[in-house]
């Protein structure tokens, strides 16, 4: 019996030694991988919800991950509209996730405080892919940093709404204007936009009559200059919306504009609608920015 005793006590010491090396291992393996993902990576925020989306939170975003001696990790994500600051976070496969609380800016607001989760991985190329769900504002917000420079399109993309005017006029003659107008600039590429201008339904005078809606053009292209960008287009042809929602062949098509670094955008547009001879130049002038901001 004595002798069985023994036995067991000598297997038990020699599964505990087995359990002892195995966590040993994890550990070091654990710490291998938040070394190798440690580091400051560059670039931009993104942000995605039902009221936008392709939006440009931050363009100097940055994420820090410091690898501590337990084989977790501390992350601090600046997105540009908001600070992600989460500690302890487990590594595996080079990936991890948590949640917590950030204060969130939108639109120049006063910062909210929300409750987010965040997942993030690192290839072995050290490219950060990062993602964080808010999912009270706005219903629900997606924040995705991006490792790359921040192209250019991004920085004119936006709702010009406010303090706004558009007015047409046909040979150097004044043919209506209205302030009840807008002009929707979204990213193409990385150096191009598409453009709509919203409000021809609206004219007051002798444009009232055209019966031409809105229209969008694609392809503009966006250039950086000291004080803001440039956009520029080509002539082409392209369709709108009349006001009844018969589309109107558009022709003759040529673009160019402004975007100062205030966010005020003012775009000249000349086309030709139906059969029309001569061209009609369309001036639409608006800001991104509310006066309160």
């Amino acid at each position: 019996m004595k002798i069985l005793n023994l036995w067991m006590i000598a297997l038990m010491a020699l599964s505990s030694t087995f359990v002892s090396c195995s966590d040993s291992d994890d550990d070091t393996d654990n710490a291998e991988q938040a070394k190798a993902i440690a580091g400051t990576y560059k670039g931009y925020s993104i942000g995605e919800s039902k009221m936008f989306s392709d939006y440009l939170m931050g363009a100097d975003a940055s994420a820090t991950i410091i690898a501590n001696s337990d084989g977790t990790i501390n992350l601090v994500y600046k997105s540009g509209s908001g600070d992600f600051i989460l500690n302890n976070l487990k590594v595996s496969s080079k990936s991890f996730k948590g949640e917590g609380e950030v204060a969130l800016a939108m639109g120049g607001n006063t910062p909210g405080n929300y409750e987010y989760t965040l997942e993030g991985s690192v290839s072995d190329a050290k490219v950060l892919t990062l993602k964080a769900n808010v999912p009270v504002p706005m219903g629900g917000i997606d924040i995705e940093f991006i490792q790359a420079e921040t192209p250019i399109a991004y920085y004119v993309a936006s709702t010009y709404q406010y303090n706004t005017n558009l007015s047409i006029s046909v040979m150097g003659s004044s043919y209506g204007s209205t302030e009840d107008c807008k002009a929707i600039v979204k990213r193409a590429s990385e150096t191009t936009v598409n453009i709509t201008l919203n409000g021809f339904g609206n004219l007051t005078g002798g444009g009232s009559n055209m019966s031409l809606g809105d229209f969008t053009i694609n392809g503009v292209n966006v250039e950086k200059t000291t004080s803001g960008y440039t956009l520029s287009l080509g002539e082409f042809e392209s369709e709108a919306e009349s006001s009844t929602g018969t589309p109107t062949p558009i022709t003759g098509v040529s673009l160019e504009g402004t975007v100062a670094t205030d966010g005020t955008a003012e775009i000249t547009v000349a086309f030709k609608p139906g059969s029309m001879p001569m061209p009609i130049t369309a001036i639409f002038i608006g800001s991104s920015k509310s006066s309160a901001q």
